[in-house]
């Protein structure tokens, strides 16, 4: 997926396609929340300096020991933050929302490099 503006879009249409066909309905729009909000932070990583000429950054779904799995990877190896970003701040409630629709939420530095944050959501049977 390039580093476009309607990167978060296509992911959240992407991810309603893939749960629809997992029979998943119920989890569309917490997951969709979540890519969002992933797929910003990667924008915003990918574009971090030394920035690769051509950034991209990649999603992905897959299902593990009764939950849905959302990744997300950019180039950056810079590890995302949770913080509380004040009630003036204009962002940064992103990983709080992640945090708190996700059963689990955590990322890894694959050998390739960059990272893949992923957040993980419960499944009922």
């Amino acid at each position: 997926m390039s580093t476009d503006p309607l990167s978060a879009a296509f992911a959240r249409r992407h991810v309603g396609r893939v749960l629809t066909s997992w029979g998943r309905r119920e989890l569309i729009e917490a997951a969709q929340l979540i890519i969002s909000e992933l797929v910003t932070n990667a924008l915003k990583a990918a574009a971090e300096p030394p920035a690769p000429p051509d950034p991209y950054i990649w999603i992905g779904l897959h299902q593990a020991n009764g939950r849905v799995v959302l990744e997300v990877w950019d180039p950056s190896r810079t590890p995302p933050k949770l913080v509380d970003p004040g009630p003036d701040a204009l962002g940064g409630r992103g990983l709080l929302l992640v945090d708190d629709l996700a059963a689990d939420w955590g990322y890894r530095w694959p050998r390739t490099g960059g990272k893949v944050v992923w957040a993980a959501l419960k499944t009922e049977g």
